[in-house]
C-alpha cells in the first residue's frame, strides 16, 4: 500500500513537471515569433519614411500593421514629439501584441529618431 503511495506521488510530480516544460516551450515560441514580428514592424516604418517627400513632416500619430503570415499577431508603431518641436526629437515605439488564454502580452521597442528641422533667420555672414 506504501508503494502505491509512493508511485502515485512520483507520478503526480514527473507529469506537473512536464506540463511546466512544455509551457517554457509555448512561452519561448511566442517570444521568438514576436521578435520576428517586431523586426517586420520595425522594417514598415522604415519603409514609410523611405517613402516621404522631401520636406515632408514625421508627424505623430499611431498606425498598425496586419502580417500575412499570422493572424494572432498584431503590430503598432507609435511617433509622439519628445521635448519641444523645434528640438526634432521622435520617440517610436514599436509593439507587437497576440492574444494567449484571455491575456494580450506583448513585446515592444522602443527607439529615439532625430529629425532636424530646417533653421530659418539669421544672418550667414561671417567676416
Amino acid at each position: 500500500m506504501l508503494a502505491v503511495a509512493i508511485l502515485g506521488i512520483g507520478l503526480t510530480v514527473l507529469i506537473a513537471t512536464a506540463s511546466t516544460c512544455l509551457s517554457v516551450v509555448k512561452q519561448s515560441r511566442n517570444y521568438e515569433s514576436a521578435r520576428h514580428f517586431l523586426a517586420l514592424v520595425e522594417l514598415e516604418f522604415k519603409n514609410k519614411l523611405l517613402e516621404m517627400e522631401e520636406g515632408q513632416k514625421l508627424e505623430d500619430g499611431e498606425e498598425s500593421v496586419t502580417f500575412k503570415e499570422s493572424s494572432l499577431y498584431k503590430g503598432f508603431w507609435e511617433v509622439t514629439t519628445e521635448g519641444e518641436e523645434e528640438d526634432g526629437l521622435k520617440k517610436v515605439v514599436f509593439r507587437v501584441a497576440w492574444s494567449e488564454r484571455g491575456v494580450q502580452p506583448y513585446e515592444e521597442v522602443v527607439s529615439y529618431l532625430y529629425v532636424p528641422q530646417e533653421k530659418r533667420g539669421g544672418t550667414g555672414e561671417s567676416r
